[in-house]
């Protein structure tokens, strides 16, 4: 795109401020039944949504040369900071914290190397594409992938942790076709159906959350489940971003949504700065409530400081953001 677009931005600066507030709660024992279940529904899935259509809606894969130069520019980008923070998290013992990793992503920065995953698979698949001059080409070699990583999960492999994959495929899978075909979307589901469905959608997201358990998975059905959820809300959301008007807010959030990658490798490590015993309140009381206030806003005092000091020098900025 030769020009940013201002709501996927902004959408990425309310994933990342979801994402901010659960840590918030999960390092300070303070998660809850409802609100909790509607961060984690939110959070990671909006981030593939978001990375899928971007994915779908960029420039293709032409030629074998550009498929290796754009590899390694995600390398650079998702890979360095992966296993960057693992080292430094992990100095005394590198070996044994690289082997346990790469069976369980959740151990390090997940994130990165699962977006690096769907990437290598997306770009594979528009290589045979643009070889056979057919999108069947894509599907082929995507959704061959796909039920590879379905069945490496069902047969109980751990290396790269195809668990992961397999619940946030569907929502980078969907965001995909939706930015290679917007032609789609506008035939199909005109702009009013597309937002009374979204806010209807919104609604009964709320109640799932408040009736299931939308963060433990028990089973493929429970999956299921939850996936539908997610999407519900994350549309609810994406309608809402569109709708909005406020110039100024959605400026704020879509310059927050920039720095995405940078507070997603720092923040978390200050959720729990205030309380260093672990001795907090109960969520839903005026001391649980005042104090994740309280460690929302100095964890995003100094990871902003982080950010802006580790910014300043190029390879710290290279190795733990993967920014060039």
């Amino acid at each position: 795109m030769k020009v940013r677009n201002e709501s996927l931005d902004c959408l990425k600066g309310i994933a990342i401020l979801l994402v901010m507030f659960g840590h918030v709660q999960v390092h300070n024992q303070m998660t809850d039944p409802y609100l909790y279940d509607v961060i984690k529904s939110l959070q990671m899935p909006l981030f593939f949504l978001i990375s899928g259509y971007l994915a779908g809606a960029g420039t293709k894969i032409l030629d074998p040369a550009q498929y290796r130069d754009r590899m390694r520019r995600r390398a650079a980008a998702y890979l360095l900071p992966f296993f960057s923070w693992l080292a430094v998290q992990h100095i005394t013992y590198v070996p044994r914290a690289v082997c346990t990793v790469l069976f369980q992503l959740d151990y390090g920065l997940w994130f990165l190397m699962v977006l690096f995953l769907f990437t290598w698979l997306v770009y594979t698949a528009q290589l045979m594409q643009a070889k056979v001059k057919r999108e069947w080409g894509f599907w082929l070699v995507f959704l061959g992938g796909g039920a590879l990583i379905l069945l490496a999960y069902l047969a109980g492999v751990t290396f790269l942790s195809p668990s992961l994959l397999v619940v946030y495929l569907p929502y980078y899978t969907a965001a995909y076709f939706c930015g290679s075909h917007p032609e789609f979307i506008r035939k199909w589901m005109p702009e009013e159906i597309r937002r009374a469905g979204a806010y209807a959608g919104g609604a009964v997201f709320l109640v799932m959350a408040v009736l299931l358990d939308l963060v433990t998975v028990t089973g493929i059905t429970m999956l299921g489940i939850q996936t539908l959820a997610s999407f519900l809300g994350c549309a609810a959301v994406i309608q809402a971003v569109l709708d909005w008007r406020s110039r100024r807010a959605r400026k704020w959030l879509a310059r927050l949504g920039r720095y995405t990658l940078e507070i997603y490798v720092l923040h978390y490590q200050f959720a729990a700065i205030l309380a260093p015993y672990k001795t907090c309140s109960v969520f839903w009381s005026a001391s649980g409530l005042l104090y994740c206030l309280a460690a929302f806003a100095v964890m995003s005092l100094i990871t902003a400081t982080a950010i802006g000091i580790i910014s300043q020098i190029r390879w710290f900025r290279l190795f733990l953001f993967g920014r060039q």
